[in-house]
């Protein structure tokens, strides 16, 4: 695929995410404070539960094939989601009892549009070359839910229901219509690529919790010019997890492990996020000194991130969940020592030792695979 071809795959992965930062982008300038918030509430409701339900099925199921048979891939996918979907069953009780209304709209669309979900994996696509097609399909649930919020200035759950349920039947009918016709044996051994899926699935949902929280408490503890260029470059950085993502599936569709492309695509799109922050600092009137820090941050989370990846792709979970649990920790260190001092530079610091901790702890490792055996030649 030349370069041309992947910035183009590229920018149709990343309409849907673009289409939520325009949709906010438009309501902040109008003043629709409403609007903003169901966004932020339907937004956060239907993207959490669609990524617990899919499992990440686009990425993971690609790192699996490299130690496991497309049976066991599938049918272990299908044990998974049945499990989520005993998990969301069980929670159904809470939710009618602190949110009714919405529990009662919502609930008919999400039923079906996770029935629809069901069996569907976005790898299909990925198999067929259409990595880009496969994450539109996949987020498009987020388009109709942009445009009802500039449109009508506010978003119902009923509104949030209709964007789930037809976005996720366009995304079946295009696997009707596209994938390959393959069967697979329903006596595959998939029990170590389930016990794969839950461990992965696991310390993205640690990451996924850990990041909306850091979010939530900085926007909610702090105010001022620092503050919102710190949360703006997380965010701004954090976008480019989603294209990298593509980069990932692209490469890992070849059945390659190494990961120059995505490294290349990763160093691209952070000088970008750069750049924007750098742009974005005078306005706010923060120092070129405090701009270097920020942008030096985020581009350490994105190196300690690829080292995470790196150990899943591996196989060696333990080892990336070891690296997300050290950043998670200090990180929540640090934001409850920036909130008692009143400097967000202390949580900014705090996570960066986390950062590099995972850099050194990969470093460790890959010298001890490649350190000689004992006995061995030097």
């Amino acid at each position: 695929m030349t370069a041309s071809r992947h910035m183009a795959g590229l920018a149709l992965a990343a309409v849907p995410p673009g289409a939520i930062f325009l949709g906010q982008t438009w309501l902040v300038a109008t003043g629709q404070t409403d609007a903003i918030l169901s966004l932020a509430k339907y937004g956060g409701l239907l993207g959490l539960v669609f990524f617990a339900f899919d499992g990440s099925s686009g990425l993971i199921p690609a790192m699996l094939r490299l130690r496991h048979s497309d049976a066991a891939v599938r049918t272990a996918y299908l044990v998974y989601r049945a499990g989520v979907a005993a998990l969301l069953g069980a929670t159904l009780p809470l939710l009618w009892h602190f949110a009714p209304e919405d529990t009662a709209a919502l609930l008919p669309f999400l039923a079906i549009a996770l029935l629809l979900r069901f069996s569907v994996l976005d790898t299909d696509l990925d198999r067929r070359g259409l990595q880009h097609w496969a994450m539109l399909l996949q987020n498009g649930w987020m388009l109709p839910l942009c445009l009802g919020a500039a449109l009508s200035g506010d978003i119902t759950a009923e509104m949030a229901g209709h964007a789930a349920l037809w976005s996720t039947a366009i995304l079946a009918a295009a696997h009707v219509l596209l994938v390959r016709a393959d069967r697979f044996s329903a006596k595959a051994d998939f029990g170590p690529a389930l016990m794969e899926i839950v461990t992965i699935m696991g310390a993205q949902g640690i990451g996924q919790l850990y990041g909306r929280a850091v979010l939530f408490v900085l926007g909610a503890s702090f105010s001022g010019p620092l503050p919102a260029l710190i949360i703006y470059a997380k965010q701004a950085f954090n976008a480019a997890g989603l294209l990298v993502t593509y980069l990932r599936r692209v490469e890992l569709a070849r059945h390659r492990t190494s990961m120059g492309l995505s490294l290349t695509g990763q160093a691209a799109v952070a000088l970008v996020a750069g750049i924007l922050v750098a742009l974005a600092a005078p306005g706010l009137g923060v120092s070129h000194g405090l701009v270097l820090v920020v942008i030096a941050w985020q581009s350490l989370e994105k190196l300690s991130s690829t080292g995470i990846y790196a150990f899943q792709l591996q196989g060696r979970h333990r080892l990336a969940l070891a690296g997300l649990v050290n950043v998670c920790v200090l990180g929540v260190a640090g934001l409850a020592l920036a909130l008692a001092q009143a400097s967000p530079l202390v949580f900014v610091a705090f996570e960066t030792l986390g950062y590099g901790a995972v850099l050194l702890l990969w470093l460790q490792a890959n010298q001890d695979s490649h350190a000689p055996k004992a006995g061995g030649r030097p």
